[in-house]
């Protein structure tokens, strides 16, 4: 169960990882907020502190190793031993946006795929040490078999690579009480394709609602310590 658990969430300044925290504070979840844009996860922070629960903000860039290195070691001090991490960063890209910024084929790749083995090689050591934690990757079908990924190869790309980490880092940690999931969202109302500079970014017919998506996330890790939710896919119906 979640309740008095240290939980770190990155991305946690706006959509998904934003809603997610504040699912998780009603719970009892003592959360480490961590996002590069500090005014918007300063104001998450406070709301969620003002609710009367626990809440610490970490800015930190997840593409720069040695700031993930940094974080988690200052989370741990702040709050104690780290129960849980879930991997939420993430942004958009696809080929039409490539072609006006090219740029986002390197940084879809930092932020999608590095972002998250970077926290993990962070956090694993001492997850090894107490035989004990919870690392959560929110990927995306985009990470999995689906033909959509045809109109959005190079962010696709990124998903699999992590959709691969995770797979092989739950086979060597067979065995171990640590436990690995996988997250596999279709589309959903989030920031994430606004600030790509996408066209028709909310409201979409296709988009599941972010406090739903957040739902299922709460479900993986608000669990009986002996049960492991490995992997859950969903999408709109």
């Amino acid at each position: 169960m979640v309740k008095d658990k240290v939980i770190i969430i990155t991305g946690a300044s706006q959509g998904l990882g934003k809603e997610l925290s504040y699912q998780l504070a009603k719970l009892g979840a003592k959360l480490a907020l961590v996002s590069r844009t500090k005014e918007d996860l300063d104001k998450v922070k406070e709301e969620i502190i003002n609710s009367d629960a626990v809440a610490e903000s970490f800015v930190c860039d997840v593409t720069d190793q040695q700031q993930v290195n940094k974080i988690v070691l200052e989370i741990e001090k702040n709050f104690g031993p780290i129960n849980i991490l879930v991997n939420g960063a993430g942004i958009w890209t696809t080929d039409e946006l490539e072609e006006k910024r090219p740029e986002l084929i390197e940084q879809s790749f930092k932020v999608n795929s590095m972002g998250p083995i970077y926290f993990i090689k962070a956090i694993l050591p001492l997850f090894k040490k107490r035989n004990k934690g919870h690392i959560l990757n929110v990927i995306s079908k985009a990470g999995t078999d689906t033909p959509d990924i045809k109109d959005y190869p190079t962010y696709s790309a990124t998903k699999w690579a992590v959709t691969g980490y995770t797979k092989a880092l739950a086979y060597a940690l067979a065995g171990t009480k640590i436990k690995v999931s996988a997250f596999y969202p279709g589309g959903f109302e989030s920031n994430i394709f606004e600030t790509a500079g996408e066209k028709d970014a909310h409201n979409q017919p296709w988009m599941m609602r972010t406090e739903d998506v957040a739902k299922a996330i709460v479900y993986m890790l608000d669990t009986p310590e002996d049960l492991h939710v490995k992997a859950i896919e969903i999408s709109n119906i």
